[in-house]
């Protein structure tokens, strides 16, 4: 068979010169980058090597990202409950996937807002306040720097481990927002709690059976967004059927028993989860809730002996040497009490001016003030109040369902994470103690965060009042 000739001309079938010219820049870009990336491992610099592997990738990396822009945002829970790949910057500071998946879909989003010349996000009371916490952080970068103590010991060195801390925090609240903007409907709100269910689950029973697991982030505020789901789909659910409720209920007292039981004495892995439990119970009912402190206090009488033992254990392992820690940063932040001493800025006058006490605070709001000052201390008591403000007035506007109870998860979980703040760093990860690799876990807080404002838009917008509006039944 004579194959069928094409009407088109010989000329229009060939390839166009620009590109010819762009395939052929690409193909030289790649085998440039494979020959440095041969060179440079084969001398033992990794990390440059890992650089010019990845970085020719971006481009097509970002191209798909665009395409699916809001799968790649469901994804951020998945990578951060359930991905342990470490990105290395050629220090000893490692940054998680899921930090360089938020910065990267950030980046995308805003450059694609520059590019159509129109900014626009979803209707919330959180957009102001994580716009001026992020200009806050920035500006205290630069301040801190200006007002630094000239005596410093290498100084200099910590510039880099300042602006990745600064992208940290910055970033923290922007995965919020991306949530928020990008996942708008109610099946894909059940993806993110079913994640956090499964994997919840799955390091539940590694940690009680003492199953060795490098896959699953088990730190953190992991023990309360596995436990408030379950409770806040039992109290707000009440059709969910019975083999489901069974499942969540199991979890729930094994992930109890686990964090008050076998790991008592780490007290910030189970007091967020208790208030959290009972600030949710507030939020679905007060009868409920008066009925819940009833029994709660008639349980920690009946264990005193228990509750004075954790007490004496945490003294033991010198828990009051908190009060010096606070001490010591109130003397470097009455000097720096304005804008702080910028992201991390801190470290540097206690390892020079107390370098046998050079330890961190381990209280998020010392961090805060330290860093911040107190204008950032005052516009974090603004984030975090809109917060409790937003999911109130969220859960109020939601019917009865899955939307209500994931209202009431969030706002109850953001209450809890603000008491493991007194208690850790595990809201906003500071440099030298869990270090920005903390990000993997306490961004959990952030997606759910990021679940109050998604709510929000697919809740229908309030009816305007007829001019003569009908008085509700007191």
């Amino acid at each position: 068979m004579r194959p069928i000739a094409s009407n088109l001309p010989v000329q229009s079938r060939r390839p166009n010169w620009r590109t010819s010219l762009l395939v052929g820049g690409v193909l030289a870009v790649l085998v440039l980058a494979s020959l440095a990336a041969g060179t440079l491992a084969g001398s033992g610099r990794n990390t440059l090597a890992l650089l010019f592997v990845f970085v020719p990738a971006l481009p097509f990396v970002s191209m798909f990202l665009t395409k699916r822009f809001d799968l790649a945002v469901l994804m951020l829970p998945l990578i951060a409950l359930a991905v342990p790949v470490d990105v290395p910057t050629g220090t000893e500071t490692r940054l998680p996937a899921v930090w360089v998946m938020t910065l990267l879909l950030i980046c995308i989003w805003l450059a694609t807002m520059l590019v159509r010349g129109r900014f626009q996000f979803a209707p919330t009371w959180l957009n102001w306040p994580f716009a001026v916490f992020a200009a806050v952080a920035t500006l205290s970068l630069v301040w801190g720097i200006i007002w630094r103590d000239p005596v410093l010991i290498d100084s200099q060195k910590f510039i880099f481990v300042q602006i990745v801390s600064l992208l940290t925090i910055i970033i923290s609240p922007a995965a919020a927002l991306l949530v928020g903007n990008f996942v708008q409907t109610e099946g894909r709100l059940r993806v993110i709690v079913v994640c956090f269910l499964v994997c919840g689950a799955l390091m539940t029973i590694t940690q009680l059976l003492h199953i060795p697991q490098h896959v699953l982030s088990d730190r953190g505020l992991w023990g309360t967004w596995t436990v408030l789901p379950a409770y806040g789909l039992l109290i707000c659910l009440p059709k969910l059927r019975w083999r489901w409720r069974g499942l969540l209920v199991v979890l729930i007292v094994a992930n109890l028993y686990l964090s008050v039981v076998v790991n008592g004495d780490w007290v910030s892995g189970w007091v967020p989860t208790i208030i959290a439990i009972v600030a949710a119970t507030f939020l679905r009912s007060f009868k409920a809730f008066i009925v819940l402190m009833i029994v709660g206090a008639i349980t920690v009488y009946c264990t005193l002996g228990f509750f004075n033992q954790v007490a004496t254990d945490n003294v033991n392992d010198g828990s009051l040497e908190r009060i010096d820690i606070a001490e010591q940063s109130w003397r470097v932040i009455s000097q720096h009490w304005l804008l702080g001493t910028g992201p991390a800025g801190y470290a540097i006058y206690y390892m020079t001016y107390y370098r046998d006490t050079a330890r961190s605070t381990h209280n998020n709001y010392l961090d805060i003030l330290a860093q911040f000052g107190f204008v950032g201390m005052s516009v974090w008591l603004w984030l975090a109040t809109a917060v409790v403000a937003e999911g109130w007035h969220t859960l109020r506007r939601a019917p009865p369902g899955l939307l209500r109870a994931l209202a009431i998860i969030a706002t109850a979980g953001w209450v809890g994470a603000q008491a493991s703040m007194f208690l850790g760093d595990w809201v906003l990860p500071f440099a030298y103690n869990q270090g920005n690799g903390g990000f993997r876990y306490t961004v959990y807080t952030w997606l759910f965060v990021g679940v109050l404002i998604s709510i929000r838009r697919m809740l229908p917008a309030p009816q305007v009042a007829a001019q003569r509006p009908i008085a509700e039944p007191v």
